[in-house]
């Protein structure tokens, strides 16, 4: 006769409170690796279109805006297209970190060229949306 712990069934380990906390974040991180590089394709695309097209086009006198263009306080799409790439970048290089740190030096992400990008990345962002931020508060109040 077998006693009731003696079961022929294996039982998983529970999983410990902070272990779970890891995994939601490393989820976390995992999707905004994924979805950030998606989403900066047409972000970065009509930034970087609008930046060499309006500049063009003022060069041959096709268009002449009202407002200075390329300006931070004065060109509210060049702040908004600054701001969400800013956000973008920011979102995916800090989840890179993230994974780095997360894996514990396993993996092909962790390694120092690795994480040294991604921090460049990560300052890159910050500092776009740092410029660009009180434009985009100024259009949105």
């Amino acid at each position: 006769m077998h006693s009731p712990t003696d079961s022929d069934e294996f039982d998983p380990p529970k999983q410990s409170l902070s272990g779970k906390i890891a995994g939601a974040i490393e989820r976390f991180c995992i999707v905004g690796a994924r979805v950030s590089i998606p989403v900066f394709v047409p972000v970065g695309g009509v930034f970087i279109v609008y930046l060499i097209g309006g500049y063009a086009l003022i060069a041959l006198d096709v268009w002449m805006p009202s407002y200075e263009f390329l300006s931070l306080a004065g060109d509210i799409y060049f702040a908004w297209l600054g701001f969400l790439s800013g956000l973008v970048i920011s979102f995916g290089t800090g989840s890179l970190i993230g994974l780095a740190f997360l894996t514990e030096g396993e993996g092909r992400i962790h390694n120092e060229v690795s994480i040294l990008t991604s921090f460049i990345g990560f300052g890159f962002g910050g500092g776009l949306i740092r410029m660009t931020y009180s434009t985009v508060l100024t259009t949105l109040l």
